[in-house]
């Protein structure tokens, strides 16, 4: 366990290797997935310890939070994946594109600051990684790169809004 957040602490300092790393580590989207997950978690815990109202703890809340940064993760790796293979005809495999992207995100973990201006840049932060993660993958160039990532990005808010519907009509039914 504690390789994931090792790895995922050198991949926040912008260290290459760490990406290099998990681009041959067959462990690297399962690594992923639980980093991912646990991120999701701390952030919604977070926000609601730094807002004062731990209290309005909620299951249901906790479960959208991670589902949500899972699901995002996903899409937005798959679309990385996605724009770079038919728009710059890479040769890499989508699975890489998601375990490696996965190391990304604990610059995500800002959000708990509750403030917008630090949000703000934890999701740069994220986004410059996402660039290398996905320039380790692909051997794209920076430009590319940034290209293939902002039409993943793009995807995946457009679907992360769409998956808050059903949990708001589930949470209207109970």
């Amino acid at each position: 366990m504690s390789k994931i957040f090792t790895r995922a602490g050198r991949a926040a300092l912008f260290q290459r290797g760490a990406f290099k790393e998990a681009y041959f580590d067959n462990d690297s989207s399962a690594d992923a997935a639980i980093l991912v997950s646990l991120v999701g978690a701390a952030i919604y815990i977070g926000f609601l310890a730094v807002a004062g109202v731990f209290s309005a703890f909620d299951l249901r809340g906790l479960l959208q939070s991670v589902i949500g940064s899972v699901v995002s993760w996903l899409i937005l790796a798959f679309a990385t994946w996605g724009a770079a293979r038919w728009l710059f005809e890479t040769m890499s495999r989508p699975q890489t594109m998601v375990g490696v992207q996965g190391l990304a995100v604990l610059p995500l973990l800002l959000d708990i600051s509750n403030s917008r201006i630090i949000a703000g840049i934890g999701l740069v932060w994220y986004l410059a990684l996402l660039v290398i993660a996905t320039q380790e993958v692909t051997d794209l160039d920076t430009k590319r790169a940034v290209v293939s990532v902002i039409i993943g990005f793009a995807i995946a808010a457009l679907f992360r809004a769409l998956l808050a519907v059903p949990f708001v009509a589930f949470a209207s039914l109970l």
